[in-house]
């Protein structure tokens, strides 16, 4: 099965390795869409939370979302931002807001939506997953079978959870 699937298997994380290396790029190296905008609303975000011992729920504050005039969206973790006047850069090719500045204040590190906050944690530990995988694929003839499926499986589990937080909190 190893020798079967070892090639196919050793491109498809080399694919993904490349996805991830163009998301990064997009997001830090690339140049970036300027844009001046007004902020028109804003959410708080809530995580709920369920005590095991009562029914009782707590809720815990995460931080704000913000809807703008020209049909933006970002995330803030616990800033609340109090001028309405932004300037937000912009991705070109994924669109993620990925730096949020007033006229007094530079709000980019608290961002949570894009490749910031927990996604980005969650992606670099994927990266380095794939390239132990890659090395594993590559370079150990004696790969056990029960190795293999873990390679597998482990890389399509947090492939998953990576992808499930960026479609839900951009």
């Amino acid at each position: 099965m190893i020798e079967k699937y070892r090639k196919i298997t050793t491109q498809i994380l080399a694919i993904v390795l490349l996805l991830i290396g163009l998301l990064f790029a997009d997001s830090y190296v690339l140049p970036q869409k300027t844009i001046e905008d007004k902020i028109e609303s804003y959410s708080s975000i809530y995580k709920t939370h369920r005590n095991k011992y009562s029914a009782n729920e707590t809720k815990t504050f995460l931080g704000y979302i913000y809807f703008t005039q020209k049909g933006y969206k970002f995330s803030t973790q616990k800033i609340y931002i109090e001028e309405n006047y932004v300037t937000l850069k912009q991705s070109y090719i994924t669109k993620n807001i990925t730096s949020v500045k007033t006229k007094t204040n530079d709000y980019s590190k608290k961002l949570m939506s894009g490749l910031n906050g927990a996604i980005l944690y969650i992606t670099v530990g994927l990266v380095i997953s794939l390239i132990i995988s890659l090395a594993l694929l590559m370079f150990d003839k004696n790969l056990t079978e029960n190795g293999f499926l873990n390679i597998i499986i482990f890389n399509s589990f947090w492939a998953f959870i990576a992808l499930y937080l960026s479609l839900t909190y951009n």
